[in-house]
């Protein structure tokens, strides 16, 4: 839901970020921290005054790691606040990428790209702009940040980018922000730098606080909550603890002939050297996910898979809904819709992303694991990230902050059917 600007409250730090003269900012701003700690609405707020210091003669260019991401995370907030707090006018079309806003009788020529691929450079090549908002910067890929930089070529020309905080081994962290903090004169010369925590966006209330505090835990409770870049490492899943987050299989069979499982569904990891995973899930009204099934093994093909899934339904009596499967092998996946009653989804989501989504319902203990998943339960006990010293070694440059590909396989599958079923089905 939009937020209530008229109802808005404001911290000191907002406050004199707000205030500040548009033409005073270097080429570069960034504001970065906390989850929810206001990074995002301030620019919101500055971009018309931006707009009006540096006139209409350029386009404007906003991005994220893809268009639906600019319009879900700024364009949900920025047309309400032109509309009906400004009373100006924002029109979008994120499939061409379009947009013109008008505030106080001088339209502004738009354009939302999506800046996370290796390709996305190739939509922003040869243009010109004098305005670049970057949402969550460390998404984009470093091509594309850097050719966007390129572009900001008229004298009053402005970038404004937000961030989380990611790895200290991040090209944003390791060619601007570090800099910054060691007083790097050529580097302040372009860039400036401010930091947001919780307690900087005075709306929140304690208990939204409290409760994100229970979201995470390590490494990323140090990003989203105190809002510092640090590196990744240690269990993928610290939180997971073997005797709150496993269940006795007789315990899930009685849910079931207790008609308290609403819903069931699959992930499905495909192999062939490496196991295929294939993960039977279901859900309680409660919002709380059951692992009740495990097939685990390799070089199986998929009509394997489908006499598997077969079994189980008769075996459980239930209807499964769907499957969630890599996407990697799309031949196996036709087999699936083929033979079996389910809907076949391939939606192969961004690691981070799923992983978080794990992550919060372990969290709140609401993932359940079968004591019969010993597959699963294993690579629980050793899904990591790799140590500083692992990362040149797993990849390339050593930034990438995502966990070792080594015996993940019901990992991948539970991330695929997890984030389906709550990106799509759980709304």
């Amino acid at each position: 839901m939009p937020v209530k600007w008229e109802d808005s409250k404001y911290s000191n730090k907002a406050k004199k970020f707000l205030a500040k003269d548009p033409m005073k900012f270097p080429l570069l701003t960034l504001l970065d921290g906390a989850v929810r700690s206001g990074k995002t609405l301030n620019i919101i707020q500055k971009i018309p005054q931006i707009f009006d210091a540096i006139g209409n003669d350029y386009l404007k260019v906003f991005s994220g790691y893809s268009k639906n991401t600019v319009r879900n995370n700024v364009l949900i907030e920025l047309k309400p606040f032109i509309e009906n707090y400004l009373g100006g006018s924002l029109k979008a079309n994120t499939s061409s990428g379009e947009m013109e806003i008008i505030l106080w009788g001088k339209k502004y020529p738009c354009l939302i790209v999506g800046g996370g691929e290796a390709d996305s450079v190739a939509s922003i090549q040869g243009g010109t702009w004098d305005f670049w908002y970057a949402n969550e910067l460390p998404q984009h890929h470093y091509s594309f940040y850097n050719m966007a930089l390129s572009r900001l070529t008229p004298a009053n020309a402005r970038a404004f980018a937000d961030s989380n905080p990611e790895s200290s081994n991040h090209w944003l962290y390791q060619e601007k922000i570090k800099p910054y903090l060691e007083n790097n004169l050529d580097v302040k010369a372009v860039f400036e730098y401010w930091h947001f925590t919780m307690q900087d966006n005075a709306n929140l209330s304690e208990t939204f606080i409290n409760n994100q505090n229970k979201l995470y835990s390590g490494a990323f409770k140090a990003r989203k909550i105190d809002g510092l870049w640090v590196v990744a490492d240690g269990l993928v899943y610290d939180t997971f603890n073997t005797s709150k987050h496993v269940i006795a299989k007789d315990i899930l069979l009685k849910k079931i002939d207790e008609n308290l499982i609403s819903e069931y569904f699959l992930g499905i990891d495909w192999g062939w050297n490496h196991p295929t995973a294939c993960l039977l899930l279901g859900v309680d009204k409660s919002g709380t996910y059951y692992l009740f099934d495990e097939l685990y093994s390799q070089k199986i093909e998929a009509d394997i898979v489908v006499d598997w899934i077969n079994e189980k339904q008769q075996e459980y009596g239930r209807y499964f809904s769907f499957a969630n499967c890599d996407n990697a092998r799309p031949e196996q996946n036709d087999k699936l819709r083929k033979s079996t009653n389910l809907i076949i989804y391939e939606e192969k989501p961004r690691i981070e992303d799923s992983i978080s989504l794990v992550r919060g319902l372990i969290n709140y203990d609401k993932l359940l694991i079968s004591d019969a998943c010993t597959a699963t339960l294993n690579e629980f006990s050793t899904y990591r990230y790799p140590s500083e010293s692992e990362q040149t070694k797993y990849y390339s440059g050593g930034s990438a902050d995502l966990p070792i590909k080594i015996n993940d396989d019901c990992m991948d599958a539970l991330r695929y059917a997890i984030f389906k079923h709550l990106t799509t089905f759980s709304r």
